[in-house]
């Protein structure tokens, strides 16, 4: 099967898994209320005894953020350290949904209940969480071998420059290529979380290594799939950054239509997610059978 049609395999997968996406919105919908609430209380609370936040909506007003910040600069600290435990507790949320999408697209032709969903989650949570124990050290050494080494032909290239273009090239080339670095690791893990739901195996290591050896001999079409669903993932984005860029929100009414289009913009972020998993388990339903 082509590669587009295997794109177009999981499109169809993700159109009728749509259910699954509304839950994924749901949970971040949920989740971001909690951790917002506090601040917004605060800013309300401040906001009802002072005179120069009574237009923050029109204008952000730099003596405002000042009373602010000062006022509460003691209490500074606990909330950057509820930050950084609202951003574990995050990361820890996707992984516990990671495997309740994986277990819901491993059953195409039902339609999972939320306790289904709920069930997937669960089970797959210690691997998948181990999983991402794993991954990070490896994130880290990727970044660590790779950009020295880019880091030096950058610099060899801007030395020969003759205008300012090639040090722009050389920025832009850093940036892409950070982004194509984490992409090829991202699918790789992404692959054995579905080798780990589907192949009934709870060994992370092993996987890794027969997800490994799957990859090894179809790299290029794994890789052309994955960005695929990554261009798909740009053309939402840049769709919902020119809509947001006409949109005024100097009205009430208007940043009530703004806050639904970013909601949108979210449920489309969930469909892509949804996404890039359906295609991969496209891609391995595929090859599944063949010895490597």
């Amino acid at each position: 099967m082509s590669i587009f049609k295997l794109f177009a395999a999981g499109l169809v997968l993700t159109f009728r898994k749509r259910r699954l996406v509304l839950r994924l919105w749901a949970a971040n919908f949920l989740f971001a209320v909690l951790v917002a609430a506090p601040a917004a209380f605060l800013l309300i609370g401040h906001s009802a005894h002072s005179l120069s936040a009574a237009a923050v909506l029109k204008k952000l007003d730099v003596h405002w953020l000042t009373d602010l910040s000062a006022r509460y600069l003691d209490v500074a600290p606990a909330y950057a350290g509820l930050l950084l435990l609202a951003v574990g507790f995050y990361m820890l949320l996707a992984v516990f949904l990671n495997g309740g999408i994986i277990g819901c697209l491993a059953r195409p032709e039902s339609r999972p209940t939320l306790a289904d969903f709920f069930h997937d989650c669960g089970l797959n949570f210690w691997p998948f969480f181990r999983l991402f124990l794993i991954s990070i050290p490896v994130y880290l050494l990727a970044l660590a071998l790779f950009f020295p080494l880019l880091r030096v032909l950058l610099e060899a290239l801007q030395r020969r420059a003759a205008t300012e273009w090639s040090v722009l090239i050389a920025g832009n080339i850093r940036i892409i290529s950070l982004v194509l670095l984490l992409g090829l690791v991202s699918m790789f893990f992404d692959y054995v979380k579905i080798g780990l739901a589907t192949g009934g195996r709870r060994a992370v290591l092993k996987e890794s290594w027969l997800t490994l050896k799957f990859l090894r001999r179809r790299f290029f079409r794994a890789w052309a799939l994955y960005l695929a669903a990554g261009l798909a993932f740009i053309l939402l984005t840049l769709l919902y950054l020119e809509v947001a860029r006409l949109l005024p929100k100097d009205r009430p009414l208007l940043i009530l239509v703004f806050f639904v289009w970013q909601q949108l913009y979210i449920l489309g972020r969930q469909a892509s997610r949804v996404l890039f998993f359906a295609t991969e388990l496209e891609f391995v339903r595929e090859y599944r059978g063949e010895k490597d």
